[in-house]
């Protein structure tokens, strides 16, 4: 996994902000793989693993 600085720093900047953050683009274009490096950021930071939810919309699996 390829970690894309320059994304992530955009996104530093709106945790813990009340607002809610969309992260839009092209098919396939790495948004999820920015989200789970969010969510590693965010565990490493001291936030708890249950407190993370990831929902994976094409996955049939429940």
């Amino acid at each position: 996994m390829i970690k894309r600085e320059q994304y992530l720093k955009e996104i530093r900047k709106f945790v813990d902000k009340p607002v809610i953050k969309v992260i839009t683009g092209m098919r396939r274009s790495g948004k999820s793989m920015i989200l789970k490096l969010i969510s590693k950021e965010l565990e490493e930071n001291g936030i708890n693993k249950e407190n993370i939810i990831f929902i994976n919309f094409e996955s049939l699996i429940i």
